[in-house]
């Protein structure tokens, strides 16, 4: 057994400690996401620390799912920004700018912006039109009955927006940029695989197109060595479908 441990730690000694962290850390981290953000766990979480009021007052509301979708969004933060940050600054005494945050952005980055939101958002629109995604979005729910356009909506939109943050951090940037120097250019298509995975459950189409999404973004992230084109396109398109959606179910005014 001793052996077996030692030809392990011998073959192991020879990888890229950040490299492996990074993918371990994903399949940690995704996984959490993925059962923590139910209610089924946040019921069992909150009871074991005599909290069941707090988690109930999330999980029941008469006016919104607001509280569920804001609890969602902290767990995907926390595991996605939080963590890897803490380990990047703490553990590897290395700056978030080499991770994505770099605050500069490149030489045409608006004219650009315009290109990609030209080719998206008629597809956004035409995918609005399927049954698929009129039962999937808006993820916010108006329980009472209540307007759809109003604050509700906006403290929603700025929750969801902190989700991508969070998402494009940890997909562009620490995924990607912790894969490069071992990977190189094969980075991006090792970040894509998850990426594309944590679509599951959405309409196919929008889950073959997060493929090419991943596949471009991580391409402009590896060469500029920033996360902002894909934030800010995923804010607009993310914004653009819940308007849509509402929009095409008679709810937007």
């Amino acid at each position: 057994m001793f052996d077996l441990f030692a030809r392990i730690e011998e073959d192991f000694s020879l990888l890229d400690r950040r490299a492996i962290f990074a993918l371990v850390y994903t399949a940690i981290g995704l996984t959490c996401i993925y059962y923590l953000k139910d209610a089924a766990y946040l019921d069992s979480f909150a009871g074991t620390l005599g909290l069941s009021s707090l988690a109930q007052s999330i999980e029941r509301s008469d006016a919104s799912n607001l509280r569920m979708l804001a609890y969602w969004a902290g767990v995907s933060v926390f595991f996605y920004f939080v963590v890897p940050a803490l380990v990047v600054k703490l553990l590897l005494k290395k700056k978030l700018c080499d991770y994505g945050l770099n605050f500069s952005i490149e030489k045409g980055f608006w004219k650009l912006l315009g290109q990609c939101l030209a080719v998206m958002l008629p597809l956004v629109y035409l995918m609005s039109l399927t049954p698929g995604f009129a039962a999937k979005y808006p993820f916010l729910k108006m329980y009472d009955g209540g307007n759809y356009l109003s604050s509700t909506l906006l403290i929603w939109e700025l929750v969801y927006f902190m989700q991508f943050f969070g998402l494009e951090f940890f997909f562009r940037g620490f995924l990607l940029h912790s894969l490069k120097p071992s990977l190189g250019g094969y980075a991006i298509f090792a970040m894509m695989v998850p990426y594309c995975m944590i679509h599951w459950g959405k309409p196919m189409p929008e889950t073959f197109a997060a493929i090419f999404a991943g596949i471009f973004l991580g391409w402009l992230s590896y060469r500029n060595g920033n996360i902002w084109m894909g934030l800010v396109l995923h804010c607009f398109v993310a914004l653009s479908m819940d308007v849509m959606a509402l929009f095409n179910k008679g709810l937007l005014f």
